[in-house]
Formats: structure tokens, C-alpha cells, sequence
């Protein structure tokens, strides 16, 4: 947010040494785009209040080399120039803010929009708050039908737009993004409300088991209690469920009882069930 600019430089050890000292016309007819990575920094200053672009110019014309890059930002605003023999040119795409799920690029192409019709193109981009917005053409009409401002998430923002990033369109951006960010905080802070609320009172465990658990003298912080079946009481409920018995067994003990009542001996493989089980 603060007013400051930054001077970029090209870097050798990439294929950006291609560029170095051509002008923004012979870099625009070479079609190389002008990508930060092809760019080092090596210049910071910070403004003490905003300041035209042709005034920072004519600061670092003395220092400043045909090819580098001036990126201003002017309270969270932020524009890229070319610098250029005779003055410095605009340009976009050179900071592109890269997140998850982002679809929209200053090199998009061929893009359909949802409710109009054609494909549409980059036609320039800008960064405000830390957040990218493109202003996307008509391929066919250009611009003689009306440009439609998108996020990097191709949400549309503005439609309607005929001058580009004017005054106008940038309040409404500013407005956007206010609004957006407000919204975001107040689910944010509800959300921590109302948790809060469950901490503090006790009832944060009793909703979350209250469903699980058997009774309320069960909510204990872990979900571990039988849930009551449908239509019985906890008197109802086995404490703890019988073992069951060997079919085998039963009918070993029964031929042994058998073999007493008769006065018959008691076979021998019985003899060695009756010690095994003893022991």
C-alpha cells in the first residue's frame, strides 16, 4: 500500500538477453513477450506521495537503460512500464499474480464468456490490493464492442467497459474489491462466533455426541457409547453381550453325563476333554 516504484533489468542468463537495449517497438515486432522472469530488480525507492509516471522519469532517465522495466505502485495500484528511448511505455502481463484455479492470463486467448457471444482475448490487465483483473476484447469486433473486466478466475466483475481501465473503472474495482473483502470478514467472524459460543457454554461436545452417545452422562469429548436402538430404554440394553458356547462342547458334556448315569466307562478322548479343561 505504500507509494514506491521499482526498476527491473534484464537478466543475462536467460533468454531475455534478446531484449536488452531494443526499443518497445522492435521488442513488440520480435513478438517476445516481457515477462518478469526474464528480469532482475535492482532498483527500489519509495515516494513520498503519488506521482505521475512522467515525473519518476524524468528522475531516473540519467540511470535508467533502454529495456528495463519501471513498476510503480501507487497505493496498492500497480502499473508496469517500458522504459523506451523517448519515454516510457505501458505495458501488461509483465507481474502476474499466479494462485490456485487461476484461468484467466494477460496471454488468454480464444476465451468464451458465459452469456455473450464470440471469443474474447486479454487486452490488458491491472493489479490492485494484490488482486488481477484483465480487461478482456472481442477477438472479432475489438474495440468496437464494449470490453468486460474479469477476474483471474474468469468471474466477471464489469461489463460494459468502453475506455478501458479509466477513473471510472477503477473506483468501480476499488468498490469490488471493499465489498468482497467485507464479506468475507463477516462469514469469517461469524464463524468464530459461533464456535466461541459452543466453547464457552459447554454445548460444543453435547452437539457434537449428543446424536452418538447413549445418554448425557456419556459426553466425555470421545464418541465411544452404543447408540440407543429405536423403541428400548437403557434397562433394556445388555451391559455386556453373553459369550456363546461351543456346539461341540455341549454335546462332549452330555455324552460324559450320560456315561456316568449308565455305569459305562467314559471314553478316553472325553477323559482328555475333562483334563484340558480343568487345567
Amino acid at each position: 500500500m505504500r507509494n514506491q516504484f521499482a526498476l527491473y533489468r534484464i537478466n543475462p542468463l536467460t533468454s531475455g538477453k534478446a531484449l536488452w537495449h531494443k526499443t518497445f517497438e522492435e521488442v513488440r515486432d520480435m513478438g517476445i513477450p516481457v515477462r518478469i522472469e526474464l528480469y532482475r530488480p535492482y532498483h527500489l525507492e519509495l515516494l513520498e506521495k503519488k506521482e505521475p509516471v512522467m515525473e519518476i522519469w524524468k528522475q531516473i532517465e540519467n540511470s535508467a537503460e533502454v529495456s528495463d522495466v519501471l513498476v510503480l505502485n501507487q497505493k496498492g495500484e500497480i502499473s508496469c512500464f517500458y522504459i523506451n528511448p523517448d519515454y516510457p511505455r505501458r505495458i501488461t502481463g509483465f507481474l502476474q499474480i499466479q494462485t490456485s484455479g487461476t484461468i484467466i492470463t494477460p496471454d488468454t486467448r480464444d476465451y468464451e464468456i458465459e452469456g455473450y457471444p464470440g471469443k474474447w482475448t486479454t487486452a490488458d490487465d491491472i493489479i490492485i490490493d494484490g488482486q488481477q483483473f484483465f480487461l478482456m476484447e472481442h477477438q472479432q469486433f475489438r474495440r468496437q464492442a464494449a470490453m468486460i473486466v474479469l477476474d483471474s478466475y474468469g468471474k466477471k466483475v464489469i461489463e460494459d467497459c468502453k475506455n478501458g481501465f479509466d477513473r471510472e473503472i477503477k473506483e468501480k474495482l476499488y468498490h469490488y474489491i471493499h465489498e468482497s473483502g467485507s464479506s468475507i470478514q463477516k462469514e469469517q467472524l461469524r464463524r468464530l462466533e459461533f464456535w466461541q459460543r459452543f466453547f464457552e457454554n459447554g454445548t460444543y461436545e453435547r452437539s457434537w455426541e449428543s446424536g452418538i452417545e447413549v445418554n448425557y452422562d456419556g459426553i466425555d469429548g470421545c464418541v465411544n457409547h452404543q447408540k440407543l436402538d429405536p423403541g428400548k430404554s437403557l434397562k433394556e440394553i445388555p451391559e455386556k453381550p453373553k459369550k456363546r458356547q461351543s456346539v461341540i462342547r455341549k454335546l462332549r458334556q452330555k455324552q460324559i453325563e450320560i456315561a456316568k448315569k449308565s455305569g459305562k466307562p467314559i471314553p478316553r478322548y472325553l477323559e482328555q476333554q475333562m483334563v484340558r479343561e480343568k487345567a
